[in-house]
């Protein structure tokens, strides 16, 4: 009968998709405890959402969404 390997989990090696999976894991399990700095590597494998910031343009033309534009000449009288 072959006995087992002394030092087999010296020799282990984890894949990086492996890892990627137990990293999730173990940031799945920390979040239940609160806020929880994630790897951005680790995040892309947890299916996180890459977005694109808006521009300054953008953002401040957001605030206005759904507005009329002619509405303050209204106010004014003017319209």
């Amino acid at each position: 009968m072959k006995q087992p390997e002394q030092n087999a989990g010296a020799n282990a090696r984890v894949t990086d998709t492996e890892f990627l999976k137990l990293a999730s894991l173990a940031v799945s399990v920390a979040s239940d405890l609160g806020p929880v700095s994630v790897d951005p590597d680790v995040a892309d494998a947890m299916g996180a959402i890459d977005e694109q910031a808006l521009s300054f343009d953008d953002a401040l033309d957001s605030h206005f969404d759904g507005e009329d534009p002619t509405a303050i000449e209204e106010v004014k009288g003017h319209g």
